[in-house]
């Protein structure tokens, strides 16, 4: 490994003393070649969602300088890169102003692959804009290709889902080399309906899963593996595997594979995010990944936070050692995500009715009973769950236009933990306990209510006369001691998205 990692180092080392160029005149005319100083410059500007890109390339014979403006003519972050041997891949490193993580990190990297020369490149586009970044390197690159400096990839139909009872033909890009193996191959690698397959030597920008002894996932009876969570386009994502298919789904002899939406808490309610998304699996005999793309924007909202491929790729493909991508029971995933568009749609809500809803009880011993006034008492918070709580509400002598002749009683939520947007429909129960004789005397009064921010008690101002309660063949009030149960069933949720 340490060989290697020197190889590489000097490798681009010596791409970078290559890269020493002379001053010469600056030229806006692809003339000067011709003249015979060997310098090509083009300079171009395009508009890219209300965006203005400035963009020159210098073509130097055997390596290319280019520079990409966003808005501005500041340089921005200098990189050089170059390919590196034995394993053909491109190293790169920063020469002015940035790091390994900054945009122009990835597009001077894939210039490199794609027209097979020397690379140094500027960038000001700001981080964390990947669809700013692609669109910048696709009018690049499309430029590239128009001046001769690149050759465009192969584009061959083939149809890649026979099983597809539309019997669509899909586009596979790749290079020629690649579309020739896999065809040798008998083309098995068929992308799920309505996907589109292609082949890139560029890792994934966003995220990569490393997964050693994949097969003991199986073994072992792991249905469901969620990979940590990682930022792109501004939110945070994570991938869902599947390793022997969704059986939700009843997928069978595929491996399913989704993106989904790690945290929504912080986003505004009625949120909704357009995405394109690219899911990668790593070939490791040609390290070269193949990359499995919907045919269209996916949207995410409340109702909606996973999208993927139930059949990401046949388990049979998977296993073959001829496609590389599991090699030593270890394989490699990853994921690129482009947010294209954000929008709130509004308020809206989701109803959960609970199919078996559980019975929460609570005691509520009252001491000293005798001596309340008319001020009203509250019972300690008794939680459902951490952030739906309830109290009972007691008032000894009333309330309203009840006060002196009724006791009040009330089931009451409380307002501090409640997520904005909850409402609950509960059946609940409040009884003042008879402490002697039968239970069954016990003074009940039961109801279904909607509980929300706008209705947060519910219970009787007449619950029971002040007369009755205190009556000596009751025995309600016992040592100057009360007793008051509470009995909470949440039959359903409603919630905000």
């Amino acid at each position: 490994m340490a060989r290697e990692e020197n190889s590489n180092s000097e490798a681009l080392k010596t791409a970078m003393e290559n890269l020493n160029v002379q001053q010469q005149p600056s030229s806006s005319s692809r003339n000067d070649a011709a003249s015979g100083n060997g310098v090509e410059v083009t300079c171009f500007t395009e508009v890219v969602d209300d965006v203005t890109l400035h963009l020159q390339i210098i073509h130097l014979g055997k390596q290319i300088y280019a520079w990409i403006g966003c808005n501005s003519s500041k340089l921005g972050h200098l990189y050089a890169a170059a390919s590196t041997r034995p394993n053909n891949t491109a190293s790169v490193t920063c020469v002015l102003g940035g790091n390994s993580d900054n945009t122009g990190t990835g597009i001077a990297r894939r210039l490199v692959l794609k027209t097979g020369l020397n690379i140094m490149l500027a960038s000001n586009i700001p981080k964390n804009s990947p669809l700013l970044e692609a669109n910048a390197e696709k009018k690049l690159v499309e430029k590239l290709i128009h001046l001769g400096y690149a050759t465009p990839k192969i584009k061959r139909n083939i149809l890649i889902n026979p099983d597809d009872s539309r019997s669509v033909m899909r586009t596979l890009f790749a290079r020629k080399d690649i579309v020739t193996a896999m065809t040798e191959a008998d083309s098995k690698i068929y992308p799920p309906p309505g996907a589109v397959a292609s082949i890139s030597d560029a890792s994934p920008v966003h995220y990569i899963v490393k997964i050693k002894l994949f097969s003991l996932l199986a073994k072992t009876e792991v249905e469901k593996y969620e990979s940590g969570v990682f930022e792109a386009g501004g939110y945070k994502w994570n991938l869902v595997l599947y390793p022997s298919g969704n059986k939700s789904k009843n997928v069978k002899e595929h491996i399913s594979l989704y993106l989904a939406m790690a945290d929504t808490s912080s986003l505004p309610l009625g949120w909704e995010i357009h995405v394109i998304f690219r899911l990668f699996l790593l070939d490791q005999n040609k390290d070269s990944y193949l990359v499995i793309q919907a045919g269209k924007e996916r949207r995410f909202h409340g109702l909606k936070l996973e999208w993927g491929f139930d059949e990401f790729i046949q388990l049979s493909t998977f296993n073959d050692s001829r496609y590389g991508f599991l090699v030593e029971d270890t394989c490699v995933l990853g994921a690129e995500v482009f947010v294209c568009r954000e929008r709130s749609r509004g308020k809206g809500e989701v109803l959960s009715m609970t199919k078996q809803p559980a019975t929460f009880k609570y005691t509520w011993k009252i001491e000293n009973f005798v001596k309340l006034d008319e001020k009203r008492q509250e019972s300690q918070i008794f939680k459902f769950t951490d952030k739906i709580r309830w109290k009972i509400l007691l008032y000894p002598k009333g309330k309203d236009s009840r006060m002196g002749t009724h006791l009040s009683l009330y089931l009451a939520l409380d307002l501090e933990t409640l997520p904005a947007g909850f409402r609950l429909y509960v059946d609940y129960t409040l009884r003042i306990v008879d402490q002697v004789k039968d239970r069954k005397l016990d003074l009940s009064a039961k109801a279904k209510h909607w509980f929300g921010a706008s209705s947060l008690e519910s219970g009787w101002t007449r619950y029971v006369s002040l007369d009755s309660i205190y009556q000596s063949n009751h025995a309600y009030v016992i040592q100057d001691i009360c007793i008051i149960e509470a009995e909470v069933i949440v039959l359903g949720i409603g919630s905000a998205f």
